[in-house]
């Protein structure tokens, strides 16, 4: 006979729960003592999963981007190379054909005098294109000093500058009263000008003009911008702007080397900033840049 003790459960011991299974092995999901995962255990395998994989892809990003500045430093470093060592051997091109019109021009006949014209003419060319190589290396090379600045006092600056040196032209300079900007002083003021020379330019062949340079607010971005009513450029070759030596237009109607802008987009890039442009043929140009946070 069982006796019933003080709680009420008979002497055979704890009591059944339903479905005769122990309070310890019923419904924790499990089978033969080995626990089945749920839902939550799922969610953190993925998680540590998810973070394994970033992490990998982290330190995939840092080699590839190690790699891209070894690699940028290489080639500037081989520019300024090759082109410092070309200078000399250009001088004496230069140099010895204008000796050798100077001395023996008059014994020279008129094609000899024609040959060493356009050696002389090609070799400056050249100067001058070693030159704009060796200006865009050491843009990359050049120390940065992040500071204040205003972007307008500089375009004033260039506006008096280019007035003074062809008063002639009826060209009208929109410049608000302040355009602040934060950037090395040296770097932004020549990416700056080679923007403001580009439109100087190609509005020269216009009986009047008009430049401007301002900014705009896009979300949390400040987009600054040159703008002129020259002759742009067709968007189809928009791809090949920025690149070294690449020009939109004959060398006969607007001279020039095709280097200002190359060295403008590396200055922007510096900055962590971008640049774009957008342009009609003879209807003018806009540049756009950013400069980072």
């Amino acid at each position: 006979m069982n006796v019933p003790n003080g709680s009420g459960e008979g002497m055979s011991g704890a009591p059944k729960a339903p479905g005769g299974g122990s309070p310890e092995t019923q419904g924790d999901g499990s089978e033969g003592g080995a626990p089945v995962r749920g839902p939550a255990g799922d969610c953190e395998s993925r998680l540590a999963e998810a973070q394994s994989e970033l992490r990998r892809l982290g330190d995939e990003l840092n080699r590839q981007k190690a790699a891209a500045d070894n690699l940028g430093r290489e080639l500037e470093t081989f520019s300024y190379a090759v082109s410092h060592d070309l200078r000399a051997p250009l001088r004496h091109l230069i140099g010895f054909s204008n000796a050798l019109l100077e001395d023996y021009g008059e014994v020279l006949e008129p094609t000899a005098h024609s040959y060493l014209d356009c050696i002389v003419r090609a070799g400056r060319k050249m100067e001058g294109l070693v030159d704009a190589l060796l200006a865009l290396s050491r843009i990359g090379r050049q120390d940065m000093t992040p500071l204040n600045l205003d972007l307008s006092q500089m375009a004033n600056s260039y506006a008096a500058c280019v007035r003074e040196g062809d008063p002639g032209r009826k060209v009208t300079f929109k410049i608000p009263q302040r355009l602040p900007a934060r950037g090395d002083a040296v770097l932004l003021r020549t990416a700056l000008e080679h923007l403001l020379e580009n439109a100087w330019k190609f509005t020269a062949k216009k009986e009047s003009a008009t430049i401007e340079i301002g900014s705009e607010k896009e979300g949390d971005e400040v987009v600054y911008f040159v703008r002129d009513d020259g002759a742009g450029f067709d968007m189809r070759f928009a791809d090949r702007l920025f690149g070294p030596f690449q020009r939109m237009h004959r060398d006969e109607e607007f001279p020039g080397l095709g280097i200002g802008l190359a060295i403008v987009q590396r200055i922007i890039n510096r900055h962590g900033g971008r640049i774009w442009a957008e342009a009609e043929v003879n209807a003018g140009a806009t540049f756009y840049f950013t400069l980072g946070s």
